[in-house]
């Protein structure tokens, strides 16, 4: 992998984009190799939360925008959408990622640098990250799912508010808003990240799997799809051999030792 980095610290695993360069500039290399690197994780028992950072200044500076200049000025019109489809399919494996997905933030998110923070469960910031969508500066907007994930995360008013100025706002406001979950220096961020989601490696796997994907359903659903989706969920849960462990450990008093089956 030329464009990020990976490595597993007990249960978590660290991917930290690796173009510093370009301020991590989002191309379709970076893209594809954090594809290919989510599918070679995603059915493996370890790790169970996934960390996503930067690199020196930046967390991401959004879409490489040079790169898609260059590719326009050879004559190939459709560079932007391509990219976009690279970046949709992305997000939204993040998004509905089968483990935990943290985004730990410092230096610049911009663009689609925060829409790849969106896609993910839990923000957290360093006091020197400076979040913000910024494509209306640009004359475009965030197709990234920025227009749409932001709304469903911090409310409808907030979100134009961000989106509409293109400015990075102050992260103890995005934090009293909900969209940051914690700010802190930046040599506490990884550990901070970690801290956060250490209860998550408690739970059953396929519980987290059936919990991220039931309340995502929330976001885009009337209230009576939603229960009939939970109780699929319920449902299937109720089957694994994971829920038998869990139950019998509860009633035997001891610490269940969940193989996410």
């Amino acid at each position: 992998m030329e464009s990020i980095m990976y490595e597993e610290e007990g249960s978590f695993g660290i991917i930290r984009l690796n173009r510093p360069e370009v301020l991590n500039a989002l191309n379709y290399t970076i893209i594809t190799e954090l594809i290919e690197l989510l599918d070679q994780l995603e059915e493996n028992p370890e790790p169970r939360v996934l960390i996503i950072t930067g690199t020196e200044r930046s967390f991401s500076a959004g879409a490489d925008l040079k790169s898609i200049y260059e590719m326009q000025q050879a004559g190939k019109s459709d560079a932007t959408g391509v990219l976009l489809d690279q970046v949709a399919t992305l997000f939204n494996k993040i998004e509905t990622y089968t483990k935990p997905v943290i985004a730990a933030i410092d230096g610049i998110a911009y663009g689609g640098g925060c829409e790849l923070a969106l896609a993910c469960d839990i923000r957290i910031a360093t006091h020197n990250a400076r979040i913000g969508l910024s494509e209306v500066k640009l004359g475009v907007l965030p197709a990234g799912g920025g227009t749409q994930r932001l709304p469903r995360l911090i409310g409808l008013s907030r979100a134009k508010y961000m989106l509409l100025c293109g400015e990075p706002l102050d992260n103890k406001v995005l934090q009293d808003w909900g969209l940051i979950y914690d700010v802190v220096s930046s040599n506490e961020l990884i550990q901070k990240a970690k801290e956060i989601s250490e209860p998550f490696l408690n739970g059953a796997p396929l519980s987290q799997k059936a919990i991220k994907n039931a309340a995502l359903a929330s976001t885009n659903t009337d209230i009576t799809t939603g229960i009939e989706i939970e109780r699929h969920w319920s449902s299937f849960l109720h089957q694994t051999a994971d829920a038998k462990e869990g139950i019998a450990a509860f009633n035997q008093k001891r610490k269940p030792v969940y193989k996410g089956q």
